[in-house]
């Protein structure tokens, strides 16, 4: 039910108007890595990043996958692994979010500078690369934080109502530390 739901919200809020990079895809990796199995966690990504790229494709008349793809990817299901390694100290939603957004920063735009022909294959082209990104880096980490910070107090009340059905909530609330 909640992975479902997880899906649901990154492939419509990525779909729908939003400012640049304030999607909810970076947070809702970091929270399925704190409260779901990480295979269920990097399933979920997948298909929502999938499934969102595949509806921007159609709306917009581009290719849903490229060369940047496996780097975009990547970025997301490392973390994952931040949100699954920092959920029980206090506070680790908000560093995994913040140490995902640069992780996401960083992969991203090495694979825009790695598999495109818009940058030259030098260090110089790898910092204008990163240079011309940092304008939508605003966007990643207030989104990713924001969002984490959502998720996070909207699952703590409906998993506490929900505890006595586990499949419903994977990850009981006393295992979870703060945001």
């Amino acid at each position: 039910m909640l992975p479902a739901l997880l899906v649901a919200l990154c492939v419509l809020l990525r779909v729908v108007p939003h400012p640049p990079n304030f999607a909810p895809v970076g947070a809702t990796a970091v929270f399925a890595g704190r409260t779901l199995k990480p295979w269920m966690a990097f399933l979920l990504i997948a298909v929502s990043m999938l499934l969102g790229d595949l509806a921007l494709a159609r709306l917009h008349g581009h290719s849903a996958l490229s060369l940047v793809t496996p780097f975009v990817y990547g970025a997301f299901f490392l973390q994952a692994l931040l949100g699954r390694a920092l959920r029980s100290k206090k506070g680790g939603a908000i560093g995994a979010a913040l140490l995902g957004s640069f992780t996401f920063f960083a992969l991203s735009n090495l694979g825009v500078w790695l598999a495109g022909s818009m940058y030259p294959p030098t260090v110089a082209g790898l910092g204008a690369c990163y240079l011309a990104a940092l304008p939508f880096f605003g966007g990643t980490l207030l989104g990713d934080l924001l969002w984490t910070v959502a998720l996070s107090a909207a699952y703590r009340p409906l998993a506490a109502r929900l505890e006595s059905r586990p499949h419903w909530v994977p990850v009981p609330t006393r295992e979870l530390a703060s945001v």
